[in-house]
């Protein structure tokens, strides 16, 4: 009977794609002279790269094999990554290897590396074909000097590009800068005063996470909303009982200095003539966010409707409490009664309105990216 060659598949792996990217050579490479070719306009790019003599090695690899068993079917191939790591470079070495197999169906593979990213790329190639080897290929470093740089360029990276990070590695200083070279500039002598003012605010905004309570207040939950929307008005209610007993006490006792015929006014004409510019200058803001979520198919476009609702009757509550505020005491109990009638039909309104874009979002769940529209 004849005994059927055992095909051993010799694979080099460039997970961060070099190849592509200095020599721009396509991959899978497979085939000696393709791959003795491409190591070559590679190490030609960069004399330094690691890779590069990976791939020369995984060719003395093949040609020693070839020539010491003839009982077995040799191949070498190079299969490359992604730039930037991660799950797309792993979907593409999976995928790369997919394809080598179907032009050459081995049995095992001798995987050649660099060095680095073994643990990461093991998994991924024993997924498909058991490991038969494993050669590293070190030059002119340490392994663990160079994963000791890989860990720190991947968080390094992780500073500049991660949104949440790069505002306070680069944006911070970026604004500390430009400040102290515009008081440098002005001659000032409150540098240093500046400087603890400036640190004793951040301190204060990480301490407290107020960033992320002013993003909750941008992009907030419909729950949250209606939080919101209570606890407003409950402190706007609680401020007019301490009004209330104050100046009742005051008709009682009087006042000999007369400030609360002064403050409280001030106050209440202050609120009517702002409330209706904050209120536009809101639904400018809701207008331009509603636009950029429905571009963006975001679930939180429902949650829109909500705030409109509560910022509405936010301006009424507010109405109703500058007329109380402006009218000298005793408060008229008309007022009083108007004001919990509007309290009332706010809060309504605003859990119907919840309960509206909770159901709305099951309804056209199938249009929104993210599927949790809770």
């Amino acid at each position: 009977m004849s005994k059927e060659k055992g095909k051993i598949l010799i694979l080099c792996v460039d997970r961060d794609n070099d190849i592509g990217l200095k020599a721009k050579i396509k991959t899978p490479i497979i085939g000696r002279d393709m791959n003795l070719e491409a190591a070559s306009k590679l190490v030609l790019h960069d004399p330094e790269e690691s890779d590069a003599n990976a791939m020369f090695a995984a060719v003395r690899v093949y040609d020693e094999l070839s020539k010491e068993n003839l009982d077995e079917e040799y191949e070498v191939a190079t299969i490359a990554g992604f730039e930037l790591g991660g799950v797309k470079a792993d979907r593409l070495i999976r995928d790369q290897l997919i394809r080598v197999l179907e032009k050459f169906p081995a049995n095992n593979v001798i995987l050649v590396t660099d060095g680095f990213g073994d643990a990461e790329l093991i998994p991924i190639i024993q997924s498909r074909i058991p490991i038969l080897s494993i050669k590293r290929v070190v030059v002119k470093h340490s392994e663990a000097i160079e994963e000791s740089w890989a860990l720190f360029s991947r968080y390094l990276r992780k500073l500049i590009e991660d949104p949440y990070y790069s505002r306070w590695f680069l944006g911070i200083p970026g604004v500390l800068f430009i400040a102290l070279a515009i008081l440098w500039f002005l001659n000032t002598e409150y540098i240093s005063i500046f400087l603890l003012v400036f640190f004793g605010l951040l301190f204060i905004i990480r301490g407290f996470r107020i960033d992320q309570k002013i993003q909750a207040l941008i992009f907030p939950s419909p729950p949250n909303l209606v939080r919101l929307f209570t606890t407003i008005t409950s402190l706007i209610v609680f401020g007019i009982g301490i009004y209330q007993t104050y100046s009742g006490l005051i008709n009682i006792f009087g006042d000999p200095y007369g400030w609360y015929l002064i403050i409280p006014s001030v106050i209440g004409y202050g609120i009517k003539f702002i409330v209706d510019l904050v209120l536009i200058a809101f639904l400018i803001f809701i207008i331009g966010l509603t636009v950029f979520l429905y571009f963006m198919r975001d679930h939180r476009i429902l949650w829109v409707a909500v705030g409109i609702v509560a910022t509405l009757w936010m301006r009424e509550i507010a109405l109703q409490a500058s007329d109380i505020l402006i009218l000298p005491p005793p408060i008229p109990s008309s007022l009083i009664q108007s004001l919990i009638l509007v309290v009332g039909l706010g809060i309504s309104a605003t859990i119907i309105t919840f309960y509206l874009s909770i159901k709305s979002g099951k309804k056209f769940h199938y249009y929104f990216k993210e599927r949790d529209i809770t």
